[in-house]
């Protein structure tokens, strides 16, 4: 009898057991316990990337429960996620044949998913876009040192460090190097001269006066590998030698912004030291000018045309000296242009670059003191780039450059 009564309470109980199990399969089935959110990437207006093939990331941050799907070619990622608080974000980049990087990123508004909502939540993920480069001016040391031998300031041996901010192999070739027009920033209130009519707002198109410098090559024939950089400089020589606090820009492999016949005030180059090409210089110009005290500096192309095609569509003359051909500029688009620094003496110097290009300034404690602006490393990027050091690039030089009390180059 005690046997067939444990007999029939085992059968019962694993009758329950079963029961049990099924109900909490039901409850506990995919539809119950979680919910699909379908995320449509939106690119502006105005930009004909695809919306398709983007990576879309679900995370909730009380959680830091992460989700996560790829776009279809509607741009619509349908990612099924645990009931929680979500946040959807993407990002990509772009890169151009002119190697001009366009930057998307879009975070949308919280979006709680519960049992009691639709199984189905639509959402809209509009992305932002900005410009850069992956060739980006690394750093810029204009105002030269103090010679001890002589206490003079010494102004020789300025240079621009150009530096691979990307993941992917760049080109120098084609690569052009300019300085807006006035060699100096404005003071005292007075505005640039290429302001659009009637306004005080810039121009669309930067000024490039004195010269016009462009990389040589074929197209692939001066790669920057991801991480890399280039020294250019005026007068590539070793500095070092006759001015102890100087620095050495006449090794191999560095570039010169030198010409023979058009630039005969600047030092011949040190062998092994490439030669960047004048494509265009203004009247009667025989050295290419840096400002000691407030230069602005961007890097551009020329948007597939060839050289004198560019010259003939940009050479402008200056609106208030006409007949004077020592003020004549190249009118450089800002839309061809990568990247810019504006540098000031004073923070009341008035702009020459768009904020397209830069919407801030760099300043140094004066000209003669050794003194260079060097961009700032973007920690989270580079830590991300398992490494490689990624440099702030914001096309804000406030923000993105620091002032370092010596040249990087000085002890190399």
């Amino acid at each position: 009898m005690k046997t067939i009564k444990l007999s029939i309470f085992l059968l019962l109980t694993f009758m329950l057991s079963a029961c049990l199990k099924d109900s909490k399969l039901e409850d506990f089935s995919e539809g119950k316990v979680s919910a699909l959110i379908n995320v449509r990437v939106t690119i502006p207006q105005g930009y004909v990337f695809s919306p398709a093939g983007r990576s879309v990331l679900l995370r909730d941050p009380n959680t830091g429960l992460q989700f996560s799907g790829v776009t279809d070619a509607q741009g619509l990622a349908s990612i099924r996620v645990a009931f929680g608080s979500y946040i959807a974000v993407s990002e990509f980049t772009e890169i151009l044949e002119d190697q001009s990087v366009y930057i998307f990123n879009g975070t949308t508004e919280r979006m709680r998913v519960t049992p009691n909502d639709p199984n189905v939540l639509d959402a809209t993920l509009p992305m932002n876009v900005s410009k850069t480069g992956q060739i980006i001016i690394k750093e810029f040391y204009y105002g030269g040192c103090l010679d001890p031998a002589t206490s003079k300031s010494y102004s020789k041996d300025q240079y621009i460090l150009l530096y691979n901010n990307s993941d992917r192999v760049a080109y120098l070739d084609s690569l052009c190097i300019g300085v807006a027009h006035p060699y100096n920033a404005p003071t005292n209130g007075r505005l640039s001269d290429w302001v659009k009519p009637g306004t005080s707002e810039l121009r669309d198109s930067v000024p490039n006066i004195t010269f016009g410098w462009l990389f040589p090559g074929n197209g692939t024939q001066y790669p920057l590998q991801p991480g890399e950089e280039a020294v250019v400089s005026l007068n590539a020589i070793n500095h070092k030698a006759s001015v102890t606090s100087s620095v050495n820009l006449g090794k191999p492999g560095y570039w010169a912004m030198y010409d023979p016949i058009l630039t005969s005030r600047h030092s011949a180059p040190e062998a092994g030291v490439n030669t960047v090409d004048c494509y265009w210089k203004m009247g009667s110009a025989t050295s290419f000018v840096l400002s000691t005290l407030s230069p602005a500096l961007f890097i551009y192309r020329m948007g597939g045309k060839s050289a004198a095609q560019f010259i003939q569509d940009t050479y402008t003359l200056h609106p208030n000296t006409p007949n004077n051909r020592n003020t004549d500029v190249l009118m450089i688009d800002k839309e061809l242009v990568i990247d810019g620094v504006e540098c000031f003496r004073s923070v009341t110097d008035s702009k020459r670059l768009r904020p397209e290009i830069d919407n801030g300034f760099a300043m140094t404690p004066g000209n003669g003191q050794g003194y260079s602006i060097h961009r700032k490393i973007d920690e989270a990027a580079t830590a991300k780039a398992g490494g490689r050091i990624v440099y702030q690039d914001t096309n804000n030089s406030s923000n993105d450059f620091e002032v370092r009390p010596t040249a990087s180059l000085l002890n190399k």
